[in-house]
């Protein structure tokens, strides 16, 4: 990674730290369930920046990955199941799309992938209103991952007091995850597009 992100990386941790600080002085003035509740989801959301900032800071000349056959619905039932949305979002619903088409198995990185739709997930949770849906399908010879969600759209600010400094960390992860994922001379790739219903849709293509 160039000096210049990871100087915007560690501000975002920081700026994550102070808000898990605000969190812990908050419970010990007058802890509620609720006040527990935030500052264990941002004790989490804080460690898994930490993981994705690991993992693209030791992969300057691209993401290692260990493909092995996976099972793409098993991957989406397991993010549905335990999902780590934001907790500013209690009122979202996540659930599995369409997967008529999805392939039984698949071969890719397991690990890498799950981190990468748990970003896109996370992320379109920040801009969903109701609903977002988790897919898989085979296009054009490639695994199709999609999320969806139903939000304002693309181009649209998240004016949260969290996501204020955001470094775009997620979306850098996706892209490099799905670029790690190589086939003869085919490489992943990662598209965003605007949903006719409203709201976007997040793809990650693996080849």
């Amino acid at each position: 990674m160039i000096p210049d992100g990871v100087a915007l990386i560690a501000h975002d941790l920081k700026n994550a730290l102070g808000w898990l600080e605000n969190d812990l002085a908050r419970l010990c003035e007058a802890p509620t369930r609720a006040m527990a509740h935030e500052a264990h989801a941002h004790c989490v959301g804080l460690q898994r920046r930490f993981v994705h900032f690991l993992t693209l800071y030791g992969a300057a000349d691209g993401l290692p990955t260990h493909c092995e056959d996976e099972s793409p619905l098993d991957l989406i039932d397991l993010l549905v199941a335990h999902p780590l949305l934001p907790t500013q979002s209690p009122h979202l619903s996540l659930a599995r799309g369409d997967c008529a088409t999805a392939p039984l198995f698949w071969y890719f990185d397991h690990r890498l992938v799950h981190m990468a739709l748990e970003a896109a997930l996370h992320n379109a949770a920040r801009f969903a209103r109701h609903r977002i849906t988790l897919d898989a399908a085979v296009r054009d010879g490639q695994l199709v991952f999609g999320i969806d969600d139903d939000g304002p759209g693309l181009g649209c600010e998240d004016a949260s007091p969290q996501s204020a400094q955001s470094t775009g960390l997620g979306t850098a992860l996706c892209t490099a995850v799905a670029q790690a994922h190589r086939c003869g001379t085919r490489q992943g790739s990662v598209r965003l597009s605007p949903r006719p219903e409203g709201g976007t849709r997040f793809e990650l293509w693996l080849p």
